[in-house]
């Protein structure tokens, strides 16, 4: 669904200078690191990075000054430093340096310590220095963190013993019209389509069609699909991009399960089996891709879901939330050569859930001009808009766009870029500034990830951007990591379906080298979404 796709935006300034990294090969240079400035060499000794705070890098190194002929004259720099970043890459750069305190030997007369203190603060900033992300997370000590109050309520779960698609439908079916005598279901992103003459309901995934009497199911594999159904839905197929990519599946076609809640499905080959977790008291199930485990001493379920743990003494009962800091201590001892080493991220007190904390609070840079455009703003009928919650600020409720109103003054985040206006259509020119409430936006409202999407500093050409995982979904919730909200976003407003963030019902999970991704109970080899004939 369209809130699902990678978001490629443009953005900027953020981090640190984390010289001393161990890097990619070619990437980073070694320590120390010399850097000539006339008959002067800097002598650059591998720094300490101390801190990450209010989107700045703290750090502090050893340097070396030698003029030819001359001994060194050895010294300390502490640095405070923004940083270009890329995500994708898990690189960034050096973009700004700021000297913060030079230290010199008091042996070293004034005139030689000012002459110094100009050369280094000559030099310094012209470093072109490449680091891993991923090395940095590993030698913070502190970082700020930037913590979500968000819904915990347990979604709906379902079982099922053989292979399953989860369908969700955003609530009560909603039909439109797409051609005479054919009308689509619009609030979701699987292929449901209605042929009015028979009142009959035909559900495409992959090479299947399903048929049914009613949206919701039950659904039927069928092989007799109506040639006009066939067009439309060959017309609403996304592009394929890769045609290397295989779009075939051989398998049996799966069981069929709709859901009009927030609902995750869990699907076991068979009966659930169980398995040991070495040097704990914990089993886990092994026979599913959803991570479920059992404490032996309790007789308790656990079950992780979009990050979050939940629990059950019941494993078909009703499950209930569980803040991560009441895991039993077995979950630490996991090891991360295990079978399950990939859940460590959602166990507080391990390596793997500060990195993923602190990775989330690292935020996608990138340095926008300021002539670009934004998409255009379309509205169902005039621009509406209510206040925030508790706030003065007010949001557009009849558009997909994220448009604010501050006072007189009009702002758009588009693509994790902020503009602004003096009308609610335009035109939108980027902004070096954001409105006065964004961060005080709950995270009940579905504009709530606007507010993780920054702007750091501005140029007579340039606005230097960035947007942390929040914009994409990814929350701190205490001491880990968690995916959504939690809460559910009423879609429709005035007879219009607007796209909302979904917290639940596509398996997701966390991996520490890629972050969010799918799991496999739904989509491939299936491919239910993607259908976009509506949009």
């Amino acid at each position: 669904m369209t809130y699902f796709k990678k978001i490629s935006k443009t953005l900027l300034c953020f981090l640190l200078i984390s010289f001393g990294l161990q890097a990619q090969e070619n990437t980073l240079q070694d320590w120390p690191k010399d850097i000539v400035a006339g008959e002067h060499t800097i002598t650059l000794y591998q720094p300490e990075n101390t801190s990450y705070l209010d989107n700045k890098l703290s750090s502090n190194l050893a340097f070396g000054v030698k003029k030819k002929g001359q001994e060194p004259v050895f010294g300390m720099l502490w640095t405070t430093s923004i940083l270009d970043v890329d995500r994708t890459n898990r690189h960034a750069s050096l973009a700004s340096v700021k000297i913060d305190e030079i230290r010199l030997p008091n042996d070293v007369s004034a005139e030689q310590k000012d002459k110094f203190e100009n050369l280094i603060n000559k030099e310094v900033p012209k470093w072109n220095i490449e680091f891993s992300l991923d090395d940095l997370l590993n030698t913070l000590t502190e970082v700020s963190i930037t913590t979500s109050e968000l819904n915990n309520m347990p979604p709906k779960i379902v079982y099922a013993n053989e292979p399953t698609a989860l369908i969700l439908i955003d609530g009560e079916p909603k039909l439109k019209e797409v051609k005479k005598g054919y009308e689509l279901v619009q609030n979701t992103g699987a292929f449901i389509i209605k042929k009015v003459k028979t009142n009959d309901f035909y559900l495409k995934g992959g090479d299947f069609w399903y048929k049914s009497k009613a949206a919701i199911g039950p659904y039927e594999l069928t092989k007799k699909v109506p040639s006009k159904i066939k067009k439309i839905s060959k017309k609403a197929e996304p592009e394929k991009k890769d045609e290397s990519e295989p779009d075939k599946y051989s398998g049996a076609a799966p069981k069929i399960t709709i859901a009009s809640e927030p609902t995750e499905l869990i699907v076991f080959d068979g009966e659930p089996k169980y398995s040991p977790l070495q040097n704990t008291n914990l089993l886990f199930v092994e026979n599913t891709e959803s991570n479920i485990f059992m404490d032996v001493v309790s007789q308790t379920y656990y079950v992780l879901l979009s990050g979050r743990w939940f629990t059950t003494k019941n494993i078909k009962g009703a499950w209930s939330y569980l803040d991560s800091d009441e895991l039993p201590e077995d979950f630490k001892k996991i090891s991360n050569e295990s079978k399950k080493a990939n859940i460590l991220s959602s166990v507080p007190g391990t390596k793997e859930a500060k990195d993923a904390v602190y990775d989330a609070q690292i935020p996608q840079t990138a340095a926008v001009k300021k002539d670009t455009k934004a998409t255009e703003v379309i509205y169902n009928g005039n621009p509406e808009f209510q206040n925030v919650e508790g706030l003065k600020l007010q949001y557009a409720i009849n558009t997909e766009s994220s448009v604010f109103k501050d006072k007189k003054v009009y702002y758009l985040c588009d693509n994790a870029i902020w503009f602004k206006s003096s009308t609610p259509n335009g035109p939108w020119q980027v902004s070096e500034d954001r409105p006065t409430e964004i961060e005080k936006v709950p995270a009940s409202n579905p504009q709530y990830n606007t507010k993780y999407v920054y702007i750091y500093e501005t140029s007579p050409t340039v606005v230097y951007v960035g947007y942390t995982p929040g914009y994409y979904g990814s929350y701190v919730y205490g001491p880990t990591v968690v995916y959504g909200t939690g809460f559910y976003y009423n879609p429709w407003y005035g007879g219009f379906y607007y796209h909302r963030h979904y917290s639940y019902g596509f398996a997701v999970r966390y991996n520490p080298y890629y972050g969010w991704s799918f799991g496999l109970s739904f989509g491939p080899p299936y491919l239910w979404y993607g259908h976009s004939y509506w949009g």
